[in-house]
């Protein structure tokens, strides 16, 4: 299959992007109080660092123009949360979730209505043509602050399995879990992400810790 020019050109950006975000980290943790920091961070970044593609206004089907970018954009599969289990598409059976951030093909955009684009209501997004790679790049953020624990960890894994279910349902032609830690060395926590890697390595992780130490200042990066 060939790929469509722009959406070699918008991937490039996303991965730019979030390297941008990944160096402002590294340099500043303190930038960054809170994961809605990173979120805003890489979403001004596509911005201020993007190709004109990025940032563009797209038309949908019924012309009403939005950008690429959105923020808690809702997968397009069901799963239960408790069992992690991937539901039919369109069963009743479990929820759908949402990703912290993603960049939408243009050409998703522009072959729907806006109303099935924004896909909130279930009704709805029933009436959406599953195309492969409607979202370019679904992306999840998670801060460390404090030292890590169980239910964050729980967490972490969730996101990792709901990133796998969108590239294998074919929601998202990229996946990235971005996790910034400016409390301190988690070096044990480094082999959990590593297991994670394995079993989905078409994942782009990135695991950074940034923090202070008696006045010093740390970084490790996967």
């Amino acid at each position: 299959m060939i790929e469509n020019p722009l959406s070699i050109t918008l991937v490039k950006d996303i991965a730019k992007c979030v390297q941008i975000l990944s160096e402002k980290f590294r340099k500043w943790p303190y930038n960054f109080f809170t994961e809605s920091d990173a979120h805003s961070y890489l979403y001004y970044s596509f911005f201020r660092y993007g190709s004109p593609a990025l940032k563009s206004l797209y038309y949908s089907k019924d012309r009403k123009k939005t950008v690429l970018i959105h923020r808690e954009y809702p997968t397009f599969f069901r799963y239960s949360q408790k069992e992690l289990k991937l539901c039919k598409l369109h069963e009743k059976e479990g929820t759908c979730g949402h990703y912290d951030m993603v960049v939408l093909n243009p050409a998703f955009i522009e072959g729907h209505e806006i109303q099935q684009v924004i896909s909130k209501d279930n009704t709805i997004r029933q009436t959406v043509q599953f195309a492969d790679n409607h979202v370019l790049a679904a992306i999840e953020f998670k801060l460390l602050h404090k030292p890590l624990g169980q239910n964050l960890k729980d967490e972490i894994n969730k996101d990792f399995v709901k990133l796998g279910w969108a590239l294998e349902t074919g929601q998202a032609k990229e996946a990235y879990m971005l996790i910034f830690n400016r409390y301190g060395k988690e070096e044990d926590y480094r082999g959990v992400l590593d297991e994670y890697q394995k079993k989905r390595p078409e994942i782009k992780l990135i695991y950074q810790e940034s923090y202070y130490d008696n006045g010093k200042h740390i970084t490790f990066i996967k």
